[in-house]
């Protein structure tokens, strides 16, 4: 069976805007008033505006994204009676995401929320399976979606909504939508008082619900449907019963207490890519930042004069597979436009014959936007960058203190104190969010440093980047090629070190390397952070409660970082998770120390 990392997108039918699912043989939404009917049956079926009032964050599940109406109309409303400075969450699922094209065609049925569907369109996702994180500042709204099917992708999510908007196809033409199971999942999901919504009032759906907890009552229906149906998560009480009288649902996870305790500026350990991402995440949310760095915004890989983003690849369905590439493409959304981005695409050549066979099945995998010519991978969405530009957008006007955070450790009222090499405190604070690239290992062993060094050179470089184990790139004046892998922090000679990347690109490339001369005013060397496993670390540490680690980005900082970044802010917030379990799971800082004592336990086969 042939792998597929992607979901395949509907086969649609047209009557003028409105789409028609062929496989299922049913409308997206009505022709007749489709965007009042979704502002009736689940605006006002789920207590909306009320349910959020006083909230400082609120979520909202859906099951059956489609066209996204239901949350453009959800948006609507909130940038219009939103609580001031609250967020909207928003997490649904979907199996066949419509393309790009497709989404636009249907929003034209919908001139009034022409503004909306713009803001949504320029960040509709790739339609790689996992989950997809979408952040809206200007709304101070999130949407996390995941693509695949329902079963498949609520075991995989994590956060507790104050309303459901049920709104798969009929149940009788989808009836893996509704199945019973799936009900348990919006349970666990919904905190207690959450609202559901759904057009359907099928006797499997009513039951289906009641025996998950929810309160269930039929309502008067929406145009030409008689009835629809509303429910209250009620668990322990009467699942079938009159619904009268109802508060709101309570509405996300929030960590309150958290959230009120981060009044004052939050310290960021970091200057890099990394730092800058968590800084800009905190941000985006209301809350000041500063970043501790003695190098400031130019240190680690920041400093280098170019750099490519290009997605992990790997031949495999695995919860970090899906994560990674996620997160690549969170990152070209948001370096999308930015000055300092240059979207090139890229090429990856294959070593050898085996390779290039795996490079064929790999654009077989991942479906638009790679191709496999016979001769190489080309790779649409990547691209190259000039490192500081871009960490200076992240950060933005974050202040930052140039110093060494040398120490850290408890400041006895269950907070963090950050020290200088001198001993001076240059933090104080009920939570530390640490980016310190290789220097995670003073406070965490499975941590390890990784030099390398790149080359520059005057000329005239590839008009798009070159990848085969190395790589050249463009740069600012010429060509970047590298990179050499050192262990340890020690990067090594620097003249042999160019002799070595200039031999490699001029065996690989050598049209384009004649074209070159060195520029060892323009080399530069690093020390990435590295981990056993070769993935990044992201989350709370359990030995050091309210430290918050996002280090062993590699070589793939720019491309791993804003989402991870978004992550363990979320983590800290309590908002729902932007990737799914399974795949946070997979960063988790314990992961090793819990490899470690499996081991341990494993009886030896020796003897």
């Amino acid at each position: 069976m042939t792998l597929k990392l992607y979901c395949e997108p509907p086969a649609l039918d047209w009557d003028g805007p409105v789409p028609r699912a062929a496989g299922h043989g049913d409308v997206y939404f009505s022709a007749e008033g489709g965007l009042d009917e979704a502002r009736a049956v689940f605006l006002s079926g789920c207590g909306l505006p009320g349910a959020w009032r006083g909230r400082r964050s609120f979520t909202v599940g859906e099951l059956g994204f489609g066209t996204g109406l239901n949350i453009l109309a959800l948006l609507d409303l909130w940038r219009r009676e939103g609580p001031p400075g609250a967020w909207l969450h928003v997490v649904s699922v979907e199996a066949s995401p419509l393309t790009r094209d497709q989404a636009r065609r249907a929003h034209a049925a919908w001139p009034e929320l022409a503004e909306l569907s713009a803001a949504l369109l320029a960040q509709w996702p790739a339609p790689l399976r996992g989950a997809h994180r979408l952040r809206i500042d200007d709304l101070r709204a999130t949407l996390t979606l995941h693509f695949g099917a329902a079963a498949e992708a609520l075991p995989e999510m994590d956060f507790r909504a104050g309303a459901w908007f049920l709104d798969g196809f009929a149940p009788a033409k989808n009836p893996e939508m509704w199945d019973p199971a799936l009900f348990g999942h919006v349970a666990r999901l919904s905190a207690p008082g959450a609202r559901a919504a759904t057009f359907t009032v099928a006797g499997a759906v009513r039951r289906g619900l009641a025996a998950a907890g929810f309160a269930v009552d039929k309502r008067p229906g929406f145009g030409r449907k008689r009835e629809r149906l509303e429910a209250v998560y009620r668990p322990g009480e009467d699942k079938e019963g009159v619904i009268e009288g109802v508060k709101g649902g309570l509405g996300g996870s929030e960590n309150d207490t958290v959230a009120g305790a981060l009044d004052t500026p939050l310290p960021v350990i970091g200057g890099g890519v990394a730092g800058a991402a968590l800084a800009g995440a905190l941000r985006a949310r209301g809350l000041e930042a500063y970043i501790i760095d003695p190098a400031g915004l130019s240190g680690g890989a920041s400093g280098a004069p170019a750099g490519l983003l290009t997605p992990r690849l790997e031949l495999a369905d695995r919860p970090h597979v899906r994560a990674l590439l996620a997160a690549f493409e969170y990152a070209r959304r948001l370096y999308d436009g930015r000055d300092g981005f240059h979207a090139s695409g890229a090429a990856r050549l294959p070593r050898d014959a085996k390779e290039a066979e795996r490079l064929q099945a790999l654009a077989a995998a991942m479906g638009d936007g790679y191709d496999w010519n016979g001769t190489a991978l080309s790779m649409d969405r990547a691209g190259w960058f000039e490192p500081r530009k871009l960490v200076a957008a992240l950060a933005a006007e974050t202040p930052v203190i140039h110093a060494r955070a040398a120490d850290i450790s408890p400041n006895g009222e269950g907070g963090w104190r950050v020290l200088d090499e001198d001993g001076r405190t240059l933090a104080d604070s009920p939570v530390l969010l640490a980016a310190p690239g290789a220097g995670a290992a003073r406070w965490f062993a499975d941590i390890a440093p990784s030099a390398g060094r790149v080359a520059g050179f005057a000329g005239a470089g590839p008009e798009t980047p070159i990848v085969w184990g190395g790589y050249a790139c463009p740069a600012p004046g010429g060509a970047l090629a590298g990179a050499t892998h050192e262990k340890g922090a020690d990067p090594g000679d620097a003249d042999a070190a160019r002799a070595k990347i200039f031999n490699d690109l001029r065996e690989r490339l050598p049209a384009l390397a004649e074209g070159l001369t060195p520029d060892p005013a323009r080399d530069w060397s690093g020390v990435r952070a590295v981990t056993p496993d070769r993935l990044p670390v992201c989350g709370e540490l359990s030995e050091k409660p309210g430290v918050f680690l996002l280090s062993g980005l590699g070589s793939r900082g720019f491309a791993h970082a804003p989402l991870l970044a978004e992550t363990l802010v979320s983590q800290l917030f309590g908002e729902p998770c932007p990737l799914e379990i399974s795949g946070f799971s997979a960063f988790a800082p314990g992961r090793f120390a819990a490899r470690r004592a499996r081991r341990a336990q494993t009886p030896s086969k020796a003897g």
